[in-house]
């Protein structure tokens, strides 16, 4: 089987998306792409979870065309295709239908700064897209639209959430950090009456990251 490996990282990744309640039914897809020949292993459309298996996982091309698979993929496969393009350091896409980072997309053009995890590791605001025409390259230009060399994370506008890193770990940890932001943020928002929450001073987030990325976790050994 083409890729197997990758095929099975994303059922995998799927059933721990769906454990930590960041998807639900068939909503939401995950792609990742094999660096030696760039070809894209993504969820296929519209199949529960629990029952995708490695063999219904489509390989596609960086153009959404399929090479290998007896499945369609994703509808939003050029959603993963588009961005991948755009950027070469992507390798793993999770896009999840989370409920309070959705939340966030239908009142406000980006996420702010609630949380100093979330600025570490997502950056000081998590944008906000315009409306995209859901499964259609639309969709990925309002991605683009927002995405910088640095972005990790993007709210769908009244759609979800997606996330990009190297490894399906590191996205779904950025999804589940920018979840748990966006919860913060609607609660804090209930509990001040409707007014915006003290937030951190964007001013001093460049030097935090700057330290956490130097001093975090264990000591590297050679």
């Amino acid at each position: 089987m083409l890729l197997e490996g990758l095929r099975e990282q994303v059922v995998e990744v799927g059933l721990q998306a769906l454990a930590r309640g960041i998807v639900h039914g068939t909503a939401g897809n995950m792609s990742i792409r094999d660096p030696e020949s760039g070809l894209i292993a993504i969820s296929p459309s519209g199949i529960p979870y629990p029952t995708v298996t490695a063999a219904d996982i489509v390989i596609v091309n960086d153009r959404g065309e399929i090479v290998n698979g007896n499945r369609k993929p994703s509808s939003e496969t050029p959603l993963h295709t588009m961005t991948m393009r755009a950027r070469s350091d992507i390798r793993a896409i999770v896009h999840t239908h989370s409920h309070y980072s959705t939340v966030v997309s239908c009142i406000r053009p980006y996420l702010p700064p609630i949380l100093t995890e979330t600025c570490l590791v997502a950056g000081a605001r998590v944008p906000v897209t315009r409306y995209g025409l859901t499964g259609t390259p639309d969709f990925g230009e309002s991605v683009l639209e927002v995405l910088t060399p640095d972005t990790k994370a993007v709210i769908l506008k009244n759609h979800g959430l997606i996330c990009f890193a190297d490894s399906f770990d590191a996205a779904l940890g950025i999804a589940e950090i920018v979840e748990e932001s966006a919860r913060v943020y609607i609660n804090a928002l209930a509990a001040n009456g409707g007014q915006e929450p003290d937030l951190v001073p964007e001013a001093l987030i460049p030097e935090m990251t700057e330290r956490f990325l130097a001093s975090y976790g264990q000591p590297k050994t050679t």
